[in-house]
């Protein structure tokens, strides 16, 4: 009876020791997972970050770009408008003759 019941104390002590071991198993488990879980989300901020970063950066060169863009439009504007200012002026002076030699009986 006495070796039963030190077989039963063994196989006690086992299941306690299996235990211990499994708590302990769990608990590295867990410190691993949050630890991935930490890394992930940092990551995953860095990233984020970037592609905000990146995104900024594109939209400021767009920007340039279509000020550059709208720059040369506008100076091209300008110069036509200059033209064809110069030749209305140059028309109406024309036309300003014309009327004059009509009046004054030229024509």
């Amino acid at each position: 009876m006495c070796a039963a019941h030190d077989e039963i104390d063994q196989i006690h002590k086992s299941e306690v020791a299996a235990r211990e071991r499994i708590e302990d198993a769990e608990k590295r488990a867990r410190l691993i997972r949050e630890e991935s879980d930490r890394e992930a989300k940092a990551l995953i901020a860095k990233a984020e970050h970037e592609a905000k970063k990146t995104a900024s950066k594109m939209l400021s060169e767009i920007e340039g770009k279509k000020e550059e863009i709208e720059a040369g439009v506008l100076a091209e504007t300008e110069q036509t408008i200059q033209k064809r200012n110069k030749l209305a002026a140059k028309k109406r002076d024309e036309a300003g003759k014309a009327v004059y030699k009509i009046l004054v009986g030229e024509v």
